[in-house]
């Protein structure tokens, strides 16, 4: 079992999940959805970490985490929220989603766009892969 790969939630847009197989299949085990429908459905299975984009299911990832954070399976599990679309935030804005993320019990808000422009393109990706993994092992 130690070499099973973590199981991960990924509720996004379409046009981002391809981005995603692309750099986590390797070190997840990736369900996807787009609609709050399959994401409630989801919710009863067990995840290792959720990860939610806020442009999900027309921009319901402050709902989708209000409903993970009070289903029995999925209250526990790390719900990490992350921008990808659309260009920075600027710091207001930032600070605004990065307190009611962590205030409605999300483990987090990332915006990737910050990080590509502080990190690089491949540094950021590899920064976000690490905060998953250490997001699933500290609900272990």
């Amino acid at each position: 079992m130690a070499n099973a790969k973590l199981n991960v939630l990924v509720a996004e847009v379409p046009e981002v999940i391809p981005l995603v197989q692309e750099a986590w299949q390797d070190t997840f085990s990736l369900t996807f959805c787009t609609s709050m429908a399959e994401a409630e459905t989801l919710l009863n299975k067990r995840f290792d970490v959720i990860v939610c984009g806020t442009h999900f299911a027309e921009s319901k990832m402050f709902d989708l985490l209000r409903i993970a954070k009070s289903k029995p399976k999925s209250q526990a599990v790390p719900f990490l929220c992350i921008r990808v679309l659309d260009g920075e935030l600027d710091g207001t804005a930032f600070q605004g989603i990065s307190i009611a993320t962590c205030a409605l019990g999300a483990a987090g808000f990332v915006d990737l766009n910050r990080w590509r422009r502080e990190y690089g393109f491949d540094q950021a990706r590899e920064k976000l892969r690490q905060l998953v993994l250490s997001l699933a092992h500290q609900a272990v």
